[in-house]
């Protein structure tokens, strides 16, 4: 099994963990009550969720599941609402036409909550927070170092060729300063070996894929935080309610966090800024 495809199986029973009420054990499970129906959403008993199965850790596919962050918070979150889940593919930019057109009846897809507002679409809670970070290589028994904007302009940075974290340095340090690679294993690879001194990345897909080197570490924010939410179409103000109810609750009784935790490890908690939470920011 592939360091990714290992990874990646850690959530296979994630849905059948939530999206299952009341089952217990040698019991059947419980009859799902919806709370909410048509109009609300588009179909009886079921929870259109759209996400993007292009971008692991947030959603992907393994040997034909449907696995990922965004799938099992959109589990969890039909389970809280009593409906059945449906999963439907859809690129982060088609989110504002597919929920406009009622193609689906929720967005995840690793979308934060300003470019949602930007899009015209309605947020309706947060469910995890992300943002450019860095990564370093500690070894076991030593301190943890503080890497941040401030002194890292001194050190040997990687990233991925092309991403937001790449352009962010091109803009902040120069071009040519920091070392391109064509994958952030690729990065992470020149961090293990020593090539290179740290490897700056978005927080949440730099956490998954370091949990395969043991000593790699989260080591500083790279700029602010931002909350990613969970999205509806706009003027669909008792369908926000419900949905961001359900959040708080799954948020309070400590699934965000489970489900976080799972596909991310030990990375620490970020807080975003004030203007980009919600009443959910785990």
């Amino acid at each position: 099994m592939t360091r990714s495809r290992r990874a990646l199986a850690l959530a296979l029973s994630a849905i059948m963990l939530f999206a299952i009420a009341g089952c217990g054990g040698g019991e059947e499970p419980s009859v799902l009550e919806p709370k909410i129906t048509p109009p609300l959403i588009a179909s009886e008993g079921v929870l259109r969720a759209g996400v993007d199965l292009s971008y692991p850790p947030f959603a992907g596919k393994d040997n034909g599941q449907q696995v990922g962050i965004d799938i099992d918070v959109a589990a969890a979150l039909a389970e809280r609402l009593g409906l059945t889940l449906e999963i439907i593919d859809v690129k982060t930019t088609d989110i504002p036409a597919a929920l406009k057109g009622k193609q689906i009846d929720v967005a995840l897809a690793a979308m934060p909550i300003t470019d949602a507002v930007l899009a015209g679409v309605t947020p309706a809670g947060s469910y995890i927070t992300d943002g450019s970070a860095f990564f370093s290589a500690v070894a076991s028994g030593t301190d943890v170092p503080e890497v941040s904007a401030a002194n890292v302009g001194g050190m040997k940075v990687g990233c991925q060729k092309e991403s937001a974290t790449f352009w962010k340095l091109e803009s902040d340090y120069g071009v040519g300063f920091a070392e391109s690679f064509d994958s952030l294993r690729d990065a992470f690879d020149a961090l293990e070996a020593g090539d290179i001194d740290v490897v700056a990345a978005d927080a949440v897909v730099g956490a998954y894929i370091s949990r395969d080197y043991a000593e790699v570490r989260f080591t500083g924010n790279y700029g602010s935080p931002t909350a990613l939410g969970v999205t509806v179409a706009p003027d669909s103000a008792d369908l926000e309610a419900a949905v961001r109810e359900a959040l708080d609750g799954l948020s309070s009784d400590g699934i965000l966090e489970t489900i976080r935790t799972k596909w991310v490890g030990g990375l620490m908690s970020l807080e975003a800024s004030a203007s980009a939470e919600t009443s959910v920011a785990p």
